[in-house]
């Protein structure tokens, strides 16, 4: 489609990253990772005592008979990565500023000293 939107053919030999800033759209990678980051903030400003918050700590096993392979990447490791992209901590969500400009890709608030 960015193709198409840009009047370039595929034979012209264009990297998708280069479409991207010419029509200055955002990855679909970009948009699923905020998303993902907004959520996690969400869950980590839970109660300790509610449902969701006890959610975050179960480990659930594979399904017997499915030993061949990688196993599927949970959605704990899937925020760390994002967080480390983006050089961001657990901590940074109990300061709402610093959370939302780093899922954003802008960093010009700066962090408080933690205790």
């Amino acid at each position: 489609m960015n193709r198409w939107m840009c009047g370039v053919k595929l034979s012209d030999r264009k990297a998708n990253a280069e479409l991207l800033s010419r029509l200055s759209n955002e990855s679909v990678s970009d948009v699923v990772r905020r998303g993902r980051l907004r959520w996690f903030e969400h869950v980590e400003h839970k109660e300790l005592d509610d449902w969701v918050s006890a959610c975050r700590s179960i480990v659930v096993e594979g399904v017997k008979g499915r030993g061949r392979g990688r196993p599927r990447k949970t959605w704990r490791q899937c925020v760390d990565k994002d967080m480390a992209k983006l050089n961001l901590s657990v901590m940074d969500t109990h300061y709402r500023a610093v959370w939302r400009n780093g899922i954003l890709g802008n960093r010009a608030v700066v962090r408080k000293n933690y205790r």
